[in-house]
């Protein structure tokens, strides 16, 4: 074996040691660190501590997705739109802004890339480029399904009628959710891309946000919002075929307290587990304290899982629910990324504070 082989492993088991061993993770961790425009994708392989940068760009990756299934990655950098294998060769770029006007009035929500993800097949590439955008891997076609909608009140520096961004593919690899931007709030639609029809509208009540996953059968999608905005907080089930919704969590309740949830996920036993704050008042100073709950699939029978409250900025779970990783506050630490388990057994800490640590994925 290779001196620098035995180093690296000795290293590794040093590290292991000093951190505490993490359990080992189900997939390689992807995620962000680093400063805005500045920021570099690194990747976490399953033994919780090697570590290594997987991206070097100038202009910094402002956003990225890797594929499940053969690790390939796509980022955003300086409005570009890269996709490279996962051992980083083969360098393709998919868009650029090069043919924006940008003396248009609409230049502004025209021009900007954002949003990959891939299909869990990892052929299809969708992404946000003055719409929808289809990128086939397989025979390197680019389709601008959506395009968005125009200017809402014919002047400049204004939101379009409706925008369009990719969310989540369901498990399946047959249907994509789309995100439906206004100028206030946002909506939900369902695409097939193999259907005649453009998409289905996820039919709401009102604005719908803010985090979306996908049942593990691909029939429904579920939609919470944990956050302090001008939109009802709670969790909500839509139907992926009729787009029929129903509450799971009322958001608010009779007496005028509020139900924050966030971050649901759909266990392989059809219960749902997720993170829930329920206050009489929102205070600035306190914010929303979650802590991690379990209920029946209609939100009946819920069940506090954990005792600690976490101040989260993002939650990863992991497919069958054994572990979900925070990125946020707890106790009093500063920001880092936790590893849970739906059980008793102790956190461990994955990520230490002092690192800004955001936009994480598994990868293979």
């Amino acid at each position: 074996m290779p001196r620098t082989t035995l180093v690296v492993i000795a290293l590794s088991c040093l590290l292991a040691a000093c951190a505490g061993a993490v359990g080992a993770l189900p997939r390689s961790l992807y995620f962000l660190d680093g400063p805005s425009g500045a920021a570099q994708v690194w990747r976490l392989e399953r033994d919780g501590v090697t570590r290594m940068q997987v991206t070097n760009e100038a202009a910094g990756v402002d956003g990225f997705a890797v594929s499940p299934a053969d690790g390939a990655l796509a980022f955003v950098s300086d409005n570009h739109l890269f996709l490279v294998d996962a051992n980083g060769e083969n360098r393709r770029l998919i868009a650029d802004d090069s043919q924006v006007d940008w003396s248009a009035e609409e230049a502004h929500f025209r021009s900007t890339i954002s949003a990959p993800v891939f299909s869990p097949d990892g052929r299809m590439l969708a992404y946000a480029f003055d719409g929808l955008h289809l990128f086939d891997r397989a025979t390197g076609e680019d389709n601008h399904v959506l395009t968005n909608l125009g200017n809402l009140l014919r002047e400049t520096f204004v939101f379009s009628k409706e925008v369009y961004a990719p969310g989540p593919w369901s498990p399946d690899g047959s249907q994509l959710l789309i995100i439906m931007g206004y100028y206030e709030g946002s909506t939900l639609a369902v695409m097939e891309p193999e259907a005649e029809m453009p998409f289905r509208r996820l039919r709401s009540d009102g604005p719908v946000c803010c985090f979306f996953s996908w049942a593990a059968d691909s029939r429904s999608v579920l939609a919470a919002n944990p956050t302090y905005t001008g939109d009802i907080p709670g969790l909500w089930r839509f139907d992926a075929k009729t787009g029929e919704q129903s509450i799971v969590v009322a958001g608010l309740d009779e007496d005028g307290s509020s139900n924050f949830v966030g971050w649901p996920q759909q266990l392989p036993s059809g219960k749902l587990i997720f993170f829930l704050a329920h206050l009489e008042h929102f205070s600035p100073e306190v914010g929303i304290p979650l802590v991690m709950m379990r209920s029946d699939p209609d939100g009946s029978d819920v069940t506090q899982v954990r005792t600690e409250e976490f101040h989260i900025g993002e939650v990863l779970w992991a497919q069958d629910g054994s572990l979900a990783l925070i990125q946020g506050r707890y106790g009093s630490s500063g920001r880092q990324v936790i590893l849970a388990r739906p059980n008793a057994s102790p956190l461990e800490v994955l990520i230490a504070e002092g690192q800004q640590v955001r936009g994480m994925q598994w990868g293979p």
